[in-house]
């Protein structure tokens, strides 16, 4: 990441009211990636076992994070929980994470993006209160109705598409699975949502929350005939004022209230 992007990121830490520690590697660069996979996951891997870290933003989105999930410690996070925050390519190890270590992670700002001061106190709050977390409300019509529970996984579609028939495939039986992504083709979200239908991921799903996303006809078209609630339009994803997704916390998605309401805090004491 270059220098500018990682002094905002800085600035942006510290208005939160935190003390930023990079790092090792968080300057290098191999190709298209943050550097190379072994020093990306030890970096990752350091933060998560180092008492004095408490929190553990990513600097940004981009692709590269399939490449860890082998290597990284998912004990250390189970033993010591702490906050895990980013989104998009992020997708992959916040769900991990959440499944193999039975911790919440947060489906967020990353750490170099712009953020209103409403959004950052909106982070502040779901990051360290131990009051239950604000629901997330849209003003769309539904596409499909009704109510259902469970615990919340997902965040960008083509990640958790690409999971599937991998050891890292998220387990969606039970659970609201929650959708976005950004600058996709029509024919490419399409076919995402075929290949989580056809792979049997949505088989055991209750009910899907669905963030910034084009082509709603084409959501419509794949997950509306589910028999499950289907609400889109609520504010995650690629987008400056993106609210906070618990990753792993129960919620209830009421998809004719356009609510996806969560009954207990992310954070504990």
């Amino acid at each position: 990441m270059d220098a500018d992007g990682i002094d905002r990121a800085c600035e942006n830490v510290r208005a939160l009211g935190f003390e930023p520690v990079l790092g090792a590697h968080a300057r290098d660069a191999r190709g298209f990636l943050a550097g190379d996979d072994a020093d990306r996951a030890e970096d990752l891997n350091a933060a998560l076992r180092d008492p004095a870290i408490r929190g553990i933003f990513a600097l940004r989105g981009g692709y590269g994070t399939m490449r860890l999930l082998g290597a990284l410690d998912y004990d250390a996070l189970a033993r010591d929980p702490k906050v895990l925050l980013g989104y998009s390519d992020l997708t992959a190890p916040l769900n991990a994470f959440a499944q193999r270590a039975g911790v919440i992670t947060f489906h967020g700002p990353v750490a170099s993006a712009p953020m209103s001061e409403a959004a950052r106190e909106r982070l502040l709050r779901a990051l360290t209160t131990t009051d239950s977390m604000e629901p997330i409300i849209t003003t769309a019509a539904p596409i499909a109705g009704g109510a259902a529970s469970g615990p919340v996984y997902g965040g960008n579609l083509t990640l958790i598409a690409h999971l599937c028939g991998t050891p890292y495939a998220t387990d969606l039986c039970g659970a609201i699975l929650a959708i976005e992504d950004v600058n996709e083709a029509a024919y490419r979200i399409d076919r995402l949502l075929t290949q989580l239908r056809l792979a049997g991921a949505l088989d055991g799903v209750r009910g899907i929350a669905v963030g910034d996303l084009e082509h709603l006809d084409i959501v419509t078209e794949r997950l509306g005939g589910l028999g499950i609630p289907v609400v889109a339009g609520l504010p995650f994803g690629h987008i400056d004022e993106q609210w906070v997704l618990p990753i792993g916390l129960d919620a209830v998605l009421d998809a004719e209230a356009g609510k996806l309401r969560f009954a207990e805090a992310a954070v504990a004491d």
